[in-house]
């Protein structure tokens, strides 16, 4: 075949939509009612379900949560499905782009700024105060991008100090609600896709007993090696489930994942994986999120600044937007063979291992 890899968010999604009518899967589509991609094409969350679609064990995978992710994401699923057998009883579901807005435009964020990975909360309630992040902000996301404003190590070491390690990560990774042009923006409702998702995701599960999940991302741990984000509660017997289908040495990769963090990792809010046992909640659920590593933490931080600043910077740069856009992409999607190789090896790797897994349970 080609290379599962695409290099826009039209290729991906063609490529997805030609392997799921190769192998005959039911396909469901949510098109954005408003926004275009870069191209002016549609924007679409595609689910296919490859394999009996009233199965009782189904495995669940998803790309694209934060768009310039999707790439990596996306050629993972393709990779794996291209020549599956899926073994009696079970079926795959693979949600492709879901936030396709982010996929085309090279954003993390969606159209309006909103992180999905912060936006599956209950909005019924208020949401938790990041004074942290209110202290970081202006430095985090300013108006010019130069060596000056790329560097803010300073600030980190005095939060830091004040704050320790687990109260800095979860307020700058955490997710807030504070200021709509800023980081790891949560929203005030939400989000299409979440609606979007919410809606479509359900009937596709509604005759599992048993789902394994895994939700790919890009930017934390060792350079194409997989870092792995389990949210069940350690004293779960799906945490317990999560890590026997993994292996033991994939336990440890995220309190290894912040340079110099002493093992502090920080608190979310508004997870999408923590979310997704509610779309059917008549089955066990065991699964995780996974990071295919790409570079060090400060560069990658700095990758969602320039993303940020790309959308709402005004002042000077010290390159050309496109070339900040190149190093930001760069930095989440790895041009390197090398990379890529390695990234399709491990993912492929950790999908056989959950579909295993979840034959066995």
């Amino acid at each position: 075949m080609s290379s599962p890899f695409s290099d826009s968010y039209a290729e991906a999604r063609a490529k997805f939509i030609a392997l799921a009518d190769a192998h005959s899967a039911v396909l469901r589509s949510a098109v954005h009612p408003t926004a275009r991609g870069v191209d002016g094409e549609e924007l679409v969350i595609d689910l296919a379900v490859f394999g009996n679609p009233v199965a009782d064990k189904t495995l669940l995978l998803i790309s694209g949560t934060h768009g310039q992710e999707g790439y990596t994401g996306s050629a993972i699923q393709i990779a794996f499905l291209e020549k599956l057998e899926i073994p009696q009883g079970m079926n795959i579901v693979a949600v492709h782009g879901l936030n396709p807005w982010g996929f085309s435009h090279l954003s993390r964020t969606d159209e309006a700024n909103i992180d999905l990975n912060r936006n599956f909360r209950n909005f019924s309630q208020t949401p938790p105060v990041n004074d942290v992040y209110r202290e970081l902000h202006a430095t985090l996301c300013p108006d010019d991008w130069t060596a000056e404003t790329g560097n803010w190590s300073a600030l980190q070491e005095e939060l830091v100090r004040i704050h320790g390690w687990n109260r800095f990560l979860s307020g700058l990774t955490g997710g807030q609600c504070l200021e709509p042009s800023g980081l790891n923006f949560g929203g005030h409702a939400p989000a299409w896709s979440n609606v979007a998702i919410s809606r479509e995701l359900p009937p596709l599960l509604a005759s599992a007993r048993k789902v394994a999940f895994l939700e790919w991302h890009t930017g934390l741990g060792p350079f194409g090696e997989l870092c792995h984000i389990c949210m069940h509660d350690p004293a779960s017997s799906a945490y317990a489930r999560v890590f026997e289908w993994m292996g033991d040495e994939a336990r440890a990769g995220f309190e290894q994942a912040f340079d110099g963090a002493k093992g502090a990792t920080p608190s979310y809010d508004g997870l999408f994986s923590v979310w997704l046992p509610s779309a059917a909640p008549q089955a066990e659920w065991a699964g995780l999120a996974i990071e295919v590593g790409t570079y060090d933490n400060a560069k990658v931080a700095n990758a969602l600044r320039m993303d940020r600043w790309l959308k709402f910077g005004r002042g000077r740069g010290s390159s050309s937007r496109e070339a900040v856009r190149r190093t930001m992409l760069e930095r989440l999607y790895p041009a390197a063979p090398a990379w890529r190789s390695a990234a399709l090896a491990n993912g492929c790797d950790a999908q056989t291992r959950a579909l295993l897994g979840l034959e066995r349970w």
